[in-house]
């Protein structure tokens, strides 16, 4: 039976006391997602990536393709691959709102919880996703249209770094049952409520401050503070200004530094602020 693609990268030079880190890629994304970050990481850290289901190397496995439901196959991963059966959960976009389901439902298995663009969907967000075959045909139209040079065109013009490789596993990742089942279980599975449930993990929530919803993660963050859990194990919501949603490829060096700091609980780097 088909499992979870999964490569384990131990630290550089090697250090048996080293935690684990586990990164999960946004949405039609792949581990390839964290070439960039990981050469500040491996240093320091176990690193564990994954090809989330229905994403190139685990598109063999079944549906559906919920954020519970891949949440239970990285749980898995971390049980199985972790050091000590335990790992720090790093999560972009789609891998954010699967952090923050393990850190809900697996709290045991996570030491901390970093995301970044997960938030509830408010507004037109939300519209699109409860209408996820607009983004769906959204998604396979632009990629009839849109070249390899204008692609990296576009990129360079928000500061993004080369991605090709990358670029090729997204195309052949749209599919629409992946599309309807994140889409749809996000829009049911998270409410401002519900991250109040997250309520024993230590969990930084990050928004880039182009193309994120800022306000909501602002929002996140006081709920949060008024459920005692910013003074309890805190957790916080930061923006990064200047960042777009897929900031680990535009700035690698200050995402990877924001995980390490979150990690090592010292003071951010100077380009998170704070939203309270």
């Amino acid at each position: 039976m088909p499992t979870i693609f999964h490569l384990s990268l131990d630290p550089q030079p090697p250090n048996p006391k080293a935690p684990t880190l586990i990164l999960l890629h946004g949405l039609l994304s792949s581990h390839l997602e964290w070439s960039l970050v990981i050469p500040h990481l491996q240093p320091h850290y176990h690193l564990l990536l994954v090809d989330l289901p229905g994403h190139s190397r685990s598109s063999s496995l079944l549906p559906p393709y919920t954020i519970s439901s891949m949440a239970d196959q990285v749980a898995s991963v971390i049980q199985s691959h972790a050091r000590s059966g335990k790992a720090h959960v790093v999560g972009m976009s789609m891998g954010g709102f699967i952090t923050l389901s393990l850190a809900r439902r697996y709290p045991s298995l996570c030491l901390s919880a970093f995301v970044s663009g997960a938030t509830p969907f408010e507004g037109v967000t939300r519209w699109l996703a409860t209408n996820s075959w607009i983004l769906y045909y959204g998604f396979r139209l632009s990629n009839m249209v849109i070249t390899d040079w204008m692609y990296d065109w576009m990129c360079r013009m928000i500061g993004m770094k080369e991605h090709r490789e990358l670029r090729r596993e997204i195309l052949g990742n749209v599919k629409w049952e992946v599309i309807r089942d994140v889409y749809g279980s996000i829009v049911e599975e998270f409410t401002m409520e519900q991250m109040a449930e997250v309520d024993e993990v230590r969990c930084l929530s990050v928004a880039g401050e182009k193309q994120d919803q800022v306000e909501v993660t602002r929002r996140v963050g006081q709920v949060w503070k008024e459920r005692g859990l910013s003074g309890r194990l805190g957790s916080r919501a930061f923006v990064v200004r200047e960042a777009v949603h897929a900031w680990d490829l535009q700035f690698p060096e200050v995402f990877a530094g924001g995980i390490r700091s979150w990690v090592e609980r010292e003071d951010l780097p100077g380009e998170f602020e704070v939203l309270e």
